[in-house]
C-alpha cells in the first residue's frame, strides 16, 4: 500500500473526523476513493459466454418475484465477467438490486443493494457498488453522511469484499480494506 495513501487513513483514524459539513464528506470521500488503486484490469474474466440461450433458474421466491426482469436479461448478451448478466431494478425508496446471470447455465445470482448503483465490466470479475462518480442527491452536490463505496469481487457463486470506503457514518470516517 503506497505511505501517501496509509497516512491519509491514519490520519483519518486518529483525528476521528467530526463531519458537520456536506462538502467536507464529498472532499474526504473523493481523497479516499482516489487513493484506492482497485481497478477493473486486476480482476479480469475467466470466462466465456457459449453465446446460447438459457432459461433462468428461479429456485427462490425473490428470484421469482423479479421473473420478468431476470428473463428479460436472459434474453440479453453477457455483460459482466465474461458469460454473466447482471440485471439491475430499482427496488424503492432510493435502494438499487440487482441479479447475476449466468448465461451459460441459466443460474441466477441474488446481488446486493446500493444506492447509487454499480459499476462492472464485461472482462472483469469486480463490481463496484455506489461508485463516486454516481453519488449525488437532491442538489447534485449532497453526499450522505451515510453513503460508502464497497469493491467486491464475484467468485462464481458469492462475493468477495475487497476494500470498503464510507463516507463519513456518524462522524468517523474510515476505510476497511480486506485481502
Amino acid at each position: 500500500m503506497p505511505k501517501r495513501f496509509m497516512c491519509l487513513v491514519i490520519i483519518f483514524l486518529l483525528r476521528g473526523i467530526n463531519l458537520h459539513s456536506q462538502e467536507m464528506i464529498w472532499e474526504e470521500l473523493n481523497l479516499l476513493n482516489e487513493n484506492v488503486k482497485i481497478d477493473f484490469s486486476l480482476f479480469p474474466t475467466k470466462h466465456k459466454w457459449e453465446k446460447n440461450k438459457c432459461i433462468p433458474i428461479l429456485d427462490t421466491p425473490s428470484k421469482k418475484n423479479y421473473r420478468t426482469i431476470i428473463a428479460g436479461g436472459a434474453e440479453m448478451e453477457a455483460n459482466f465477467d465474461g458469460k454473466y448478466r447482471i440485471v439491475e431494478f430499482g427496488a424503492g425508496s432510493g435502494v438499487q438490486y440487482f441479479f447475476i446471470i449466468d448465461l451459460n447455465n441459466g443460474n441466477v445470482y441474488e446481488g446486493r443493494t446500493s444506492s447509487f448503483g454499480i459499476k462492472y465490466s464485461t472482462n472483469s470479475s469486480m463490481i463496484i457498488i455506489n461508485p463516486i462518480e454516481n453519488m449525488f442527491w437532491e442538489d447534485g452536490d449532497f453526499v450522505p453522511y451515510w453513503s460508502f463505496i464497497e469493491y467486491i469481487k464475484w467468485n462464481g457463486e458469492g462475493f468477495i469484499s475487497l476494500a470498503i470506503i464510507n463516507g463519513g457514518l456518524y462522524g468517523n470516517n474510515l476505510l476497511d480494506a480486506k485481502n
